[in-house]
C-alpha cells in the first residue's frame, strides 16, 4: 500500500513538474498574440496564417534552446489540433515532437488549451543505454509532458 502511495505521489509531481502552462496575450505593436510559459517555448510569438488564424509558435524554450510548433491546420475552437514540433535544447541538441491541443471555449470569448505531447532527442535516446532504471525513467519523463495554455 505504500509503495502504491508513493508511486501516486511521485506521479503527480511529475504531471506538475512537466506540465507547460501558457499565458497567451495580444501584442499590440506587432498585432501577433505572444505566448510565455514554463517548457516550449517560455516566451515567443504566435506564427499567423495570411487569415490571421493561428497555425504554431516559435520561441525560446528552458532547454537554452529554440523552439518550432506549428499544428497541420489552423487552431480550431472544441477540437484537437494535432501539431509537430522542432528544435534545440542545450543550443546544439536537436529534438522532434508530436502532439495535441484541445481548444475549450470559456467565459468573456477566452479559450482554454488542453494538451500532451511526446518528443525524442539525441540526449533521451543516450538515456536509454545506460541500465540504470533512474536514466530510463527520466529519459521518458523528460519525452512526455502535458499542456494548459489560455488564449486571450
Amino acid at each position: 500500500m505504500k509503495k502504491l502511495l508513493l508511486l501516486a505521489v511521485v506521479l503527480g509531481l511529475a504531471i506538475a513538474v512537466f506540465s507547460e502552462p501558457l499565458i497567451v496575450w495580444p501584442d499590440k505593436a506587432h498585432g501577433k498574440p505572444l505566448v510565455a510559459g514554463l517548457h516550449f517555448p517560455v516566451y515567443g510569438e504566435a506564427k499567423l496564417d495570411v487569415f490571421g488564424n493561428i497555425t504554431g509558435w516559435t520561441g525560446p524554450n528552458l532547454g537554452l534552446g529554440w523552439t518550432w510548433k506549428t499544428y497541420f491546420s489552423q487552431l480550431e475552437l472544441q477540437k484537437i489540433n494535432l501539431y509537430y514540433e522542432f528544435g534545440t535544447n542545450v543550443v546544439i541538441f536537436p529534438y522532434v515532437g508530436v502532439g495535441f491541443d484541445y481548444a475549450l471555449v470559456l467565459q468573456n470569448n477566452q479559450t482554454l488549451l488542453v494538451g500532451a505531447g511526446v518528443s525524442a532527442s539525441p540526449l533521451t535516446v543516450l538515456g536509454f543505454f545506460f541500465e540504470s532504471p533512474s536514466a530510463i525513467l527520466s529519459s521518458v519523463l523528460s519525452s512526455v509532458r502535458l499542456n494548459v495554455a489560455v488564449v486571450f
